[in-house]
């Protein structure tokens, strides 16, 4: 029973991840490179929730939503300001810039916010009992919310005229522009759509975690894991790989101390690539 537990805990934590991967493979199909400062764009949203909840008194819903809006803005204007002028230099190039962009944000944070823990003002989840397995209300938001967002974005990546053009774009960008696809505008959208979608990871950040400003950067290698072993591209993929890589995590604890968790990830993406170097989607990113 006690693994069964630990097995219902874990696809809550890959709803997690998939959550805050998704727009990290996003980015990364996109836009060529592999944005490290998504994972502080987690706490953005996770912190400007707490603010506005905690010190303000907006209710969590509203404060969310704010928080989420905001947060697409500033992963735009990064963007926008530090990416773009430096495109032409490369992935490696763009790569490491944004490892300092997520320390430029940590400290920020750091700055703004100080040490210590935060919570917000949305009182105890209740907790529910089936079968002796335990999950909470706020267990089940994560379940219900990465469920909705994967759907939601897979309806808009293939009905949408803006979601087919990132997808062209993703493809083949010459191609794409030659069809008549704005590259510029294009863009703009998956920077906008991408830290939206790490906006709601970050609000869910803060709903399920007691926060502290160095938490956010802890789910980098988690968010790398998963985007890894999904192939780097396939939305599909990276659902997969999120609940394997949580599940595996969470699982593991019945024998080994739950500090291993993310030697636990690594390992799961290390045995899958041995026999499917390309990852899960099965094609090599480009």
């Amino acid at each position: 029973m006690l693994l069964l537990q630990f097995f219902v805990t874990g696809v809550v934590t890959g709803c997690f991840l998939i959550l805050a991967t998704i727009g990290f493979s996003l980015t990364r199909r996109v836009e060529g490179f592999l944005n490290i400062a998504h994972a502080e764009l987690l706490g953005v949203s996770a912190f400007t929730t707490w603010w506005l909840n905690a010190e303000l008194g907006v209710h969590v819903i509203v404060a969310a939503v704010v928080a989420i809006a905001f947060t697409a803005l500033v992963g735009l204007l990064i963007a926008r300001v530090i990416y773009d002028p430096i495109r032409a230099r490369g992935p490696a190039v763009l790569l490491i810039t944004s490892t300092g962009v997520a320390f430029v944000l940590g400290g920020v944070i750091d700055g703004l916010i100080g040490t210590g823990i935060r919570t917000l003002q949305i009182g105890l989840a209740h907790r529910y009992e089936v079968f002796g397995i335990r999950i909470t209300s706020h267990q089940l938001l994560m379940v219900v919310l990465a469920a909705a967002t994967s759907v939601s974005l897979a309806v808009f990546l293939n009905r949408t005229r803006t979601g087919l053009a990132i997808r062209a774009m993703s493809a083949n960008p010459s191609l794409a522009a030659s069809r008549g696809v704005n590259l510029s505008a294009t863009s703009r959208a998956t920077w906008l759509l991408s830290s939206s979608l790490a906006g709601i990871a970050g609000v869910m950040l803060a709903v399920v975690a007691t926060l502290t400003t160095d938490l956010a950067f802890a789910q980098i290698l988690q968010i790398l894991a998963v985007a890894i072993l999904a192939g780097l591209g396939s939305l599909y993929a990276v659902i997969v790989s999120g609940l394997l890589v949580g599940i595996a995590m969470d699982v593991s604890a019945f024998w080994i101390p739950a500090g291993y968790r993310p030697l636990v990830a690594f390992a799961v993406v290390i045995v899958v690539l041995v026999f499917r170097p390309a990852g899960l989607a099965g094609t090599r990113a480009a």
